[in-house]
């Protein structure tokens, strides 16, 4: 199995290291460091758009990693950011507009693609984790990414570019299509993708985070 690692150029770049000695283990590790950079990434921009004040930003990626390395249940970093679904929609349609993600109604009725994950585990992990998802794979040489946050394409397209081939007969580049899930059908199509109970950990990120998130937004509006 191909294990995707992330080089140090800029901290940005993923990579292909097709060792396979423990797989599994760094399978899941470079998923989580995924999920850190496009947290870290989201953070930036949200400082810089103004949605968010700078020096609330370690604390909100100290809960999101706390969360990674404890939990499997799929969320994004905004549901930790704006844990209330009226501040999570106003940032979702300024954030869908900046990075040209669509705000897409019909996520929910589009099943997932179950072959494509089982060829691609660890697109797969990765995009559990970081609270994303595949929504369509069958245009060949072409992949729509999806998630609540507008800002995560960019690396997932870099994950998807960097690994193998999608098709045999195809060595061209996947194009990727990213498009920005509505926040409150986020759980039934993680349930749908990866399983499991997204509502319960969603419920106490809310309730963790709600004092602290309510400020930082009032701060920044």
């Amino acid at each position: 199995m191909n294990v995707l690692r992330f080089s140090s150029r800029n901290g940005r770049t993923p990579e292909i290291d097709r060792s396979r000695d423990n797989d599994v283990l760094s399978a899941s590790s470079d998923a989580q460091s995924l999920a850190l950079r496009i947290a870290s990434d989201t953070i930036s921009e949200l400082s810089e758009l103004g949605l968010l004040p700078v020096d609330s930003a370690t604390r909100h990626l100290s809960a999101y990693r706390d969360h990674l390395e404890q939990s499997r249940e799929s969320l994004s970093i905004l549901h930790f950011v704006f844990p209330l679904e009226s501040q999570l929609a106003a940032v979702q349609k300024r954030f869908a507009a900046s990075f040209s993600a669509p705000v897409w109604e019909i996520a929910k009725r589009i099943l997932p693609p179950a072959q494509f994950y089982k060829a691609y585990p660890e697109i797969a992990e990765a995009c559990r984790l970081s609270g994303s998802v595949i929504l369509d794979s069958t245009i060949p040489a072409t992949v729509t990414t999806a998630s609540v946050n507008p800002a995560a394409g960019k690396n997932l397209a870099a994950l998807i570019r960097s690994g193998p081939s999608l098709a045999a007969d195809d060595q061209r580049s996947p194009f990727c299509f990213h498009v920005t899930i509505p926040a409150p059908q986020w759980s039934a199509i993680a349930r749908i993708h990866f399983g499991g109970d997204t509502k319960s950990s969603f419920a106490k990120a809310s309730a963790d985070a709600s004092s602290s998130c309510s400020s930082s937004w009032a701060a920044a509006t």
